[in-house]
């Protein structure tokens, strides 16, 4: 397990990394990523992320190596803020996503006035439910179980965290 991790801004640079953790086949499987990421696509989302009152989102990285690791992500919407995250292969099973996904709530309560988060993953990826129940989110009920994703029907559970 890991020590500790750091979040930092996206870069330009980070371009390619993402572009391939992207197509790994969990990820696809798992996030609402687009199969069809180019650099260019990352480099103009990068773009709306630095320049938007409402998204937040940051690379988890080694703070010793600077190896890249994971991705966090939050959208304000309201009150609120949905979040998500995934985990490049090599840093799985290591605490990453949970301590990415705490420091995220952390960091959007000092620049957005919420009151809390909600997420939802995949009913089937019982790793992600594992981590946001680790990152003190609880399951909602009363929720969709559905939702559509790249056009197919994903069923889906419900979780979120109070300030």
């Amino acid at each position: 397990m890991l020590a500790e991790i750091a979040l930092r801004a996206w870069t330009p640079d980070d371009a390619e990394w993402y572009v391939r953790q992207v197509a790994d086949p969990e990820i696809r499987r798992f996030t609402t990523e687009s199969a069809t990421l180019t650099v260019e696509g990352f480099r103009t989302a990068l773009d709306r992320l630095t320049s938007s009152d409402d998204e937040l989102g940051w690379v988890a990285v080694d703070p010793i190596s600077g190896e890249r690791l994971a991705n966090v992500a939050a959208l304000r919407n309201g009150g609120t803020a949905v979040v998500s995250y995934w985990v490049s292969p090599d840093a799985r099973g290591k605490g990453v996503a949970t301590q990415a996904l705490d420091e995220l709530c952390t960091r959007a309560l000092t620049v957005w006035p919420i009151t809390g988060f909600r997420l939802y993953t995949h009913a089937d990826n019982l790793a992600s439910q594992r981590v946001a129940e680790k990152a003190g989110f609880h399951r909602m009920d009363g929720m969709p179980t559905q939702r559509e994703v790249h056009g197919e029907k994903w069923p889906v559970r419900w979780f979120e965290r109070f300030r």
